[in-house]
């Protein structure tokens, strides 16, 4: 991303999943920059919502949230 203080949503309505690239992202399509992933059902199973996916970068900041709707 160019502006290092803001975030970005994109979705796509028609597949029912966004994307929320956090400040610390480098951009989409910047290879290697998420190092794992972390499904949030997996540690808060209790959650209820549409599904979140934490993208994390090697120093495991959030970089990045992906949304997929129930």
């Amino acid at each position: 991303m160019s502006d290092q203080n803001s975030a970005e949503l994109r979705w796509d309505e028609t597949e029912g999943v966004g994307y929320l690239s956090l400040p610390d992202h480098p951009g989409p399509g910047t290879p290697g920059c998420v190092k794992r992933s972390v499904d949030l059902a997996a540690v808060a199973p209790d959650f209820k919502g549409p599904q979140l996916i934490l993208d994390l970068d090697k120093d495991n900041r959030v970089i990045g949230i992906e949304i997929l709707r129930d």
